[in-house]
């Protein structure tokens, strides 16, 4: 493949990402008219042709990979050079150009993109047959492959940033497809306005690059690394005060006595984990990936599997040897993982949509794979998002295979999507109930599945691994000190984790036997006598009046069936991915050498050597004895969490959890609200957007409309008036005028102006130069005594003063002309305290 494309010109990249937009334009321009055939045809040819083109790529990457043993190497293409702009310590021009790349991480991301991406599109297609919007539909998650795929091989953070921000429009664009509901609409702004506010973070990171490093390229921002730990000033960001100012007068009391300071890394680093937990839907970011939910199922497998939701781990991934450069910064990362990971399992416990259920459940494996890449594990996470996009598009995809049995016989869209409606559907969709019984498997961590290896992987890392700064011992850093990460932190994370485990293996599995275990419940819907008897669990309270008469569904449908080809052969794929896909990186108790990370290892090589320790202190062998105490700990995770749920569920008929919602009424209601953490933003946040705003409108209406407005108005026609009197075509009238106006310039000539200019000259100097004039003479009191140097005025324009640092000084000037007018001023000259010494060394 090498011999058909240049490495340094390889313009197959140019068809990878062209495809996916053609069929964009053209679907999206003419699909209407083309009809629902022709659009089916571009969709899938477009993706089709891009994943054969990926994987042509992929394999020339590999001969390249082969021919350079353990170097990080690259398929690049430009297209053109977009701009430039200058930064760095010596404000040299830096080039940003619209060049693609392809090296051992972006290539593997390419084909889960493409390839996933392809296999959602063909489900589609049978899917979103009866829409009306189908071409516009296929037109946007065309769209939203080239989109993503912009971000993926984009070689510079610009770049990146159009295809991160090209996700977010089609997410936006998906998520509220059906905007006819004002809820899917409502559902579809919520995204986007989520993700502006981890947009700023990520644009902050680049302005503190480019001025740091001076380069927005991968290859130039490594290298300009170093100077994001340079421990003195100006290469410190000052948290407080901000900008790193002087509070004085009224504000003197925001003044600290040490100013806190904290290394460029962490503050690049900390601005880009903002970006990060926007899109990857994280802590406190995370709170609109539920309600996307509202677009068709296929756009939640494809924003939850393969594109949107794992751009934020990629970029982590991408920028390691920035993060690795504060310990501090992949603390907060893991920190963060960990407890979305908890949180969101939580969460899912108690939902009964079965796409929430999946939601969360995303957002929690999300968790997982932040919690890897935050402990240096970054192989680890980027394995658990290989695996993750097979398991999780099966499930989705599975889900939505569901859903269309169901609405077929329940003929309603938020029933159809109610796990306590479905039961027994193992019996109606034996392909559907395998192959999500197959990616439940993986994702609870069964044994010698993909989830198993990529899921034990991070929790065992999330115990042994420990970071540290890289350049700790180097220069000035060894004398200025820097933050390392407690011991305690790694069994806290791991802990932490494995409770999310364990509840992720309980959720999905409740999911799994409620949908598909025991009797069809969807018969009875419609007749409230019935159905109250057969409840799997109790979430009556909480949805009053639900289960009323209602004509439509109580009329019988057709009985649950499986679906057609289009929907099932891609459920098959994943399936066997979900199964089989660990086994490229089944970990170190197993090979001893893993493919994955063979593969990826020049990618994290340099950011990891000497910033990630494998054991505390370094020490490999008690880390090794640790592998198998802690694998066991994902397994009683995966044995604990499925029995429980198996004899709740199928054993006991859900009676268990009759009980104990019932017996902790107030906690079931708050986990089934979903911690009423969106109630908490409505209530703080938004509220105080609102009040701003309204507060905003006030002061237009009254003041600016009303006050200003007005006064000026007022000013002007009185202006007007007055300027009239005087502007009414006598001659004589305009001469006067001009003879007050000559007599004020002579005036304002004729009287002296003591004016001066106080300039630093360095080492505790001053000089004091003061302005010239027609005539003028200078008399100078150095001390502010009242006393003048000289009684006479003389010639000397400047004074040298010398002060110590706090000290200040009041300086007298005396300026007479040649009329012998006499004017003063005193200039006031203060030296301020040189600043203490920062309170963080982050």
């Amino acid at each position: 493949m090498l011999s058909l494309f240049s490495p340094n010109d390889y313009t197959l990249i140019a068809v990878i990402l062209g495809l996916p937009l053609l069929g964009a334009f053209v679907n999206g321009v003419w699909g209407k008219r083309l009809g629902k055939d022709a659009v089916r045809l571009m969709a899938l040819a477009a993706v089709g042709i891009s994943f054969l083109a990926s994987f042509t790529a992929f394999i020339g990457l590999a001969q390249l990979a082969e021919l350079h043993k353990g170097e990080h190497v690259k398929l690049a293409w430009t297209a053109w050079e977009w701009m430039h702009t200058t930064g760095g310590t010596q404000n040299a021009s830096v080039p940003i150009d619209v060049r693609f790349s392809i090296d051992q991480l972006s290539g593997v991301m390419m084909l889960v993109v493409t390839g996933v991406g392809f296999l959602i599109h063909l489900y589609s297609t049978s899917y979103m047959a009866d829409d009306e919007g189908f071409a516009r539909f296929f037109a946007y998650m065309n769209l939203f492959i080239f989109a993503m795929l912009v971000l993926i091989l984009g070689d510079n953070l610009p770049l990146l940033f159009v295809g991160w921000e090209g996700v977010g429009l089609c997410s936006y664009l998906l998520i509220g497809f059906w905007y006819e509901n004002m809820a899917n609409a409502a559902a579809g702004k919520k995204a986007f306005i989520a993700n502006r506010i981890g947009d700023f973070g990520l644009l902050c990171a680049m302005f503190l690059l480019v001025h740091y490093t001076g380069a927005l390229d991968w290859n130039g921002i490594a290298n300009g690394a170093g100077s994001l730990v340079h421990p003195g000033e100006p290469w410190r960001v000052h948290v407080w005060p901000l900008g790193g100012g002087q509070y004085t007068g009224m504000l003197h009391f925001l003044q600290p006595k040490n100013p806190v300071t904290i290394s460029a890394a962490t503050a690049v680093g900390l601005a880009l984990l903002l970006g990060c937990t926007g899109k990857s839907a994280q802590i406190p970011l995370y709170v609109w990936l539920p309600d996307a939910m509202a677009g068709p199922t296929p756009v939640s497998a494809l924003i939850h599997a393969a594109t949107m939701v794992t751009a934020g781990v990629y970029l982590i991934c991408r920028m390691s040897f920035v993060f690795v450069l504060s310990p501090f910064t992949m603390m907060v990362i893991a920190i963060v993982g960990a407890a979305t990971a908890l949180l969101a399992a939580t969460i899912a416990v108690a939902q009964n949509d079965i796409k929430k259920v999946l939601a969360y459940s995303t957002i929690s494996q999300l968790g997982f794979m932040f919690l890897g890449v935050g402990v240096g594990a970054f192989t680890a996470g980027f394995f658990h998002v290989f695996t993750h996009a097979f398991f999780k598009a099966c499930l989705f995809l599975c889900a939505g295979s569901v859903i269309h049995a169901m609405h077929a016989r329940i003929h309603d869209g938020d029933k159809s999507q109610d796990i306590r409606y479905m039961g027994g559907l193992r019996k109606w969709m034996p392909l559907t109930h395998w192959t999500f019984a197959a990616a439940t498997a993986a994702i609870i961590g069964l044994p010698f599945t993909s989830g198993f290896f990529s899921k034990d992987e991070i929790l065992y890392r999330a115990f042994v691994d420990h970071t540290v700064n890289p350049r700790a011992g180097e220069g000035l850093l060894a004398k200025a000190g820097v933050y390392e990460p407690p011991a305690w932190i790694g069994p806290a994370l791991y802990w932490t984790a494995l409770a999310a485990a364990t509840l992720t293996a309980f959720y999905m599995c409740r999911l799994y036997f409620v949908t598909f275990w025991g009797e069809f419940r969807g018969w009875t819907v419609g007749r409230p006598s019935l159905l109250a008897k057969q409840e799997v669990s109790a979430h009556d309270d909480d949805h009053e009046g639900e289960h009323e008469h209602h004509e439509d569904l109580a009329t019988p449908g057709y009985p649950p069936h499986e679906s057609p080809w289009q929907m099932t052969v891609p459920l098959i794929i994943l399936a066997a991915f979900s199964v089989f896909a660990g086994w490229l990186n089944p970990g170190f108790h197993i090979l001893k050498q893993m493919p994955m990370d063979h593969w990826l290892e020049p990618v994290f090589e340099s950011a990891t050597e000497g910033a990630v320790l494998f054991g505390h202190g370094n020490d490999a062998k008690w880390a090794e004895a640790m592998m198998w105490p802690l694998a066991l700990g994902g397994l009683s995770a995966f044995a604990v969490g499925t029995a429980i749920a198996y004899w709740m569920y199928v054993v006991r008929r859900g009676e268990p959890a009759k009980r104990v919602a019932e017996a902790f009424p107030a906690l079931y209601r708050l986990v089934l609200d979903k911690w009423r953490v969106d109630e908490l933003y409505e209530n703080t946040v938004v509220a105080a957007v609102d009040s701003l705003a309204e507060t905003a409108a006030a002061v237009d209406k009254t003041i600016v409309d009303g006050i200003l407005a007005r006064l000026t108005s007022l000013i002007v026609a009185a202006a007007g008036t007055i300027l009239r009197a005087f502007q009414n075509g006598v001659v004589h009238v305009y001469a006067a005028m001009m003879v007050v106006g000559l007599a004020a310039v002579g005036w304002f000539f004729a009287v002296p102006h003591a004016n001066a200019t106080v300039v630093d000259a360095g080492n505790d100097d001053f000089t004091i130069t003061a302005a010239p004039g027609l005539g003028y003479s200078y008399r100078w009191d150095a001390d502010g005594d009242g006393k003048p140097e000289k009684d006479a005025f003389g010639g000397d324009t400047t004074l040298k003063l010398h002060i110590e640092p706090g000290k200040s000084q009041n300086v007298r000037l005396e300026v007479k002309n040649s009329f012998g007018l006499v004017a003063g001023k005193t200039i006031h000259v203060e030296r301020p305290k040189p600043p203490a010494e920062p309170l963080s060394a982050l």
